[in-house]
């Protein structure tokens, strides 16, 4: 029998709810090489190797870079559209990272509780796509320069906005996805 690693939660006594469930199924973990004894690396610190790093799936990698490639895309199509003058409220950037917030919870739902599993769709539109079409340093970097220009008020209100916005933005999402999901499970009846 496998010594039970520290490093896994639910594995301390030897084998708890969260024990079964994968860190990150995007990532091969330690866990999974317990279970594969053929992947084990060879080798008098293999073990110390594996608790530490999991193996990184490069087609997960692939997949990010590919849905950061088209939500950057996006977010510099909206900034050329939208161009923010001197002194005024950053629409834009106000405007990805309240839709970014908004995909980002709808996929995740989406993904956990309605679609089949899946390796690359999370990495793709979660971290990829979304990653690269939200910007919290253009909102600090706004903030900065409307209250070193004398605008102090739009910056805290722009500042307050976005929190505020975005926390809608992902409660909505969650809701709309919440309800794809009820809809289909009562389909299924």
């Amino acid at each position: 029998m496998a010594q039970p690693s520290p490093d896994l939660p639910g594995d301390d006594d030897g084998g708890g709810e969260l024990g079964d469930l994968p860190l990150d199924p995007d990532l091969e973990t330690a866990e999974d090489t317990r279970h594969h004894p053929a992947a084990t690396p060879p080798g008098p610190f293999a073990r110390e190797r594996r608790r530490r790093w999991p193996r990184v799936r490069w087609t997960s990698v692939a997949a990010v870079a590919v849905g950061a490639f088209f939500g950057g895309v996006a977010r510099y199509a909206v900034g050329l559209a939208w161009p923010t003058p001197s002194g005024t409220f950053p629409w834009a950037i106000f405007l990805v990272n309240t839709v970014g917030a908004f995909v980002l919870a709808l996929v995740l739902v989406l993904i956990l509780e309605v679609l089949p599993p899946t390796t690359y769709l999370r990495p793709a539109l979660g971290t990829g796509f979304c990653g690269a079409l939200t910007t919290f340093s253009s909102v600090a970097t706004a903030v900065d320069q409307l209250a070193a220009h004398g605008h102090g008020k739009l910056a805290g209100g722009y500042l307050a906005a976005s929190v505020t916005a975005g926390l809608a933005a992902v409660s909505f999402g969650m809701i709309v996805g919440r309800s794809i999901a009820a809809a289909r499970e009562k389909g299924k009846r």
